[in-house]
């Protein structure tokens, strides 16, 4: 007796075309109405502007009497202020492990990055190096010559 004849491939075709049919009709029965108003919906924009550089501070020396020296004058990169990188074109400033040109890269910093001035100054290879640190990222933190650095208030 042989298992596949005509009957039973017949009779095969025969449920599958049922099921096809049964789905179809169950598809028909479950469709969304279809309505040919739209409801439209205004979606909110916000602009946000882009950064801007602060403006540059003129330096104005003043002097304490009763400490005896010059105080910080504004404008000027000293040691627990804060530091803008500029003047880099768009390029960035490496900061580095070690004060020097031959120090290591550990990242670079882009123009109207803010960071807070740990230690320095330190002359080397030509330049004058202060350490920086962002106060945002700790990871963010390393030596950086002052050509490329405007002195802040604090932001």
């Amino acid at each position: 007796m042989k298992l596949i004849n005509r009957w039973v491939v017949l009779g095969a075709f025969g449920v599958a075309a049922f099921l096809l049919l049964l789905i179809f009709l169950m598809g028909l029965g479950f469709s969304a109405p279809q309505t040919d108003e739209v409801d439209w919906q205004l979606a909110a924009l916000t602009v946000i502007p882009g950064p801007t550089s602060t403006p540059r501070i003129v330096p104005t020396p003043t002097h304490d009497p009763a400490m005896g020296t010059a105080t910080p004058v504004p404008g000027a990169l000293s040691l627990n202020g804060f530091a803008q990188i500029s003047g880099t074109d768009g390029e960035g400033l490496r900061l580095r492990a070690t004060p020097g040109l031959n120090g290591e890269h550990l990242f670079l910093g882009f123009d109207t990055e803010i960071f807070e001035i740990i230690d320095g100054p330190q002359e080397l290879d030509g330049y004058t190096w202060w350490y920086l640190s962002a106060p945002y990222d700790d990871t963010r933190a390393g030596w950086a010559a002052s050509d490329f650095l405007e002195a802040i208030s604090s932001p």
